[in-house]
């Protein structure tokens, strides 16, 4: 009997070209997001505002987050994969491009916050991808390969940014933003136009057992969605670890004025910053998909899970212990970047294995749905977590907040079954 039930399912080469073209579009997006973040000096100065406005730029993302997820669930749930996902697609190519064609602020804000309403449209549809094409043993190795492009355009975003406009406020050839803003509003556009060309909804077959049964509409699914008590610890650890995330991302120039970089000599502080983010972003596309693919030949999500919480903790620490403790500046940067790298190794890989879990232990609740919810939270930690920093302007303490915090959620993790009390019956 499982002999025959397995040949119903089939695997079509085609899944890697759709994973790629999402990947593309998901990643310029991102992009888009992190623009602003490591050349506030700059920007302030060429557009007329204060470091709030354009830290504004970037918070907007999580801001609209919040009240798109349930219309961007609600689209990808009724008009599928393709032309849901495209509804962002479209709106971060359009408004991509138009963020180059003023240099009055407002202006720019109102297409940021376009780009913005586009997110969730892309972010919601992870688990989709990877339920819609891909087999059992393959579903959270393509949600990472999914995550690995976010994490690459914001790697991206923060490595290249500081390099296509200076930093220095003394130096106004080099203030415009304007040419950098049309290159990631072309390659937005470019995107945009290859995805709804070649991306196709589904396969003929379906690849595995999760997309072939019937699922529950979104609007009556949701309801069931929280009487899931290991969905209700999964939703509180994408506060706390995908909250932290967004928190360093979007404020990391900020947050590392608590690290008091010198310049070194070809570099400026930003530039530094900058690499040091990038180093922690290529050590979450390196742990996304190592521990993916282990939790995957396992069938296991709660050990990851579990790891990935008390790592970032202990991570966290060590940043506090080294900036109060080493004083000599090279090995102190060094030391950082090496923190960096296993912070971002084995916090952000829970990102793909929590999102794969939500959706196995929600089925036959559309996997857009527990995707969205779960990043939806975590733009609210991301927002929580910035006001709690700014306003309590707690300088290195910063990472004695975030340890507690990734602490609690790896008590939360404990508590949580496994894959196993889940498995699909057939």
């Amino acid at each position: 009997m499982n002999s025959v039930e397995i040949t119903e399912y089939k695997v079509d080469s085609y899944r890697w070209i759709v994973l790629v073209l999402f990947g593309f579009v998901a990643l310029i997006n991102q992009m888009i997001w992190i623009t602003f973040a490591a050349i506030e000096p700059s920007v302030t100065g060429f557009y007329g505002v204060g470091t709030n406005a354009i830290l504004m730029l970037s918070l907007v993302f999580m801001i609209v987050y919040i009240p798109m997820n349930i219309p961007a669930a609600l689209a990808i749930d009724k008009f599928g994969l393709k032309w849901g996902t495209g509804i962002g697609v479209i709106l971060t190519g359009i408004f991509g491009i138009l963020r180059a064609v003023s240099t009055q602020y407002h202006w720019v804000l109102i297409f940021q916050i376009g780009c913005a309403i586009g997110q969730p449209f892309l972010l919601n549809s992870f688990t989709k991808v990877s339920t819609n094409w891909f087999p059992e043993k393959e579903k959270t190795l393509a949600t990472s390969l999914g995550t690995m492009f976010v994490l690459l355009g914001i790697l991206l975003g923060m490595l290249i940014t500081p390099f296509l406009i200076s930093n220095e406020p003394l130096d106004p050839k080099f203030q415009d933003p304007t040419l950098m803003l049309y290159i990631y509003g072309g390659i937005a556009l470019a995107f945009m136009v290859v995805y709804l060309i070649f991306v196709k909804d589904k396969p003929e077959t379906p690849a595995n057992a999760f997309s072939d049964k019937t699922k529950v509409f979104e609007t009556k699914g949701t309801f069931s969605l929280f009487k899931n008590s290991d969905f209700n610890i999964l939703f509180i650890l994408f506060l706390f670890g995908a909250g932290t995330f967004n928190a360093v991302s979007t404020g990391i120039a900020s947050l590392y004025n608590s690290i008091k970089v010198s310049s070194l000599p070809g570099f400026s502080p930003d530039d530094l910053l900058g690499i040091l983010g990038g180093i922690m972003i290529v050590g979450g596309i390196a742990g996304a998909i190592t521990l993916s693919t282990l939790s995957d030949k396992y069938r296991k999500r709660k050990p990851f899970l579990i790891l990935s919480a008390i790592s970032g903790a202990v991570c966290a620490l060590a940043f506090f212990f080294v900036e109060k403790y080493v004083t000599s500046f090279i090995p102190q940067y060094i030391i950082h970047c090496v923190i960096g790298f296993f912070f971002g190794f084995l916090l952000i890989a829970a990102l793909p294995v929590g999102l794969t879990f939500a959706a196995e232990i929600t089925h036959p609740l559309p996997e857009e749905t527990s995707n969205g919810w779960l990043m939806w939270i975590g733009q609210i930690g991301g927002i929580g977590l910035l006001g709690i920093i700014f306003g309590m302007n707690t300088d290195v303490f910063n990472f004695i907040i975030y340890a507690i915090i990734l602490a609690i959620a790896a008590v939360f993790a404990f508590r949580m079954k496994d894959l196993d009390a889940y498995e699909i019956k057939s």
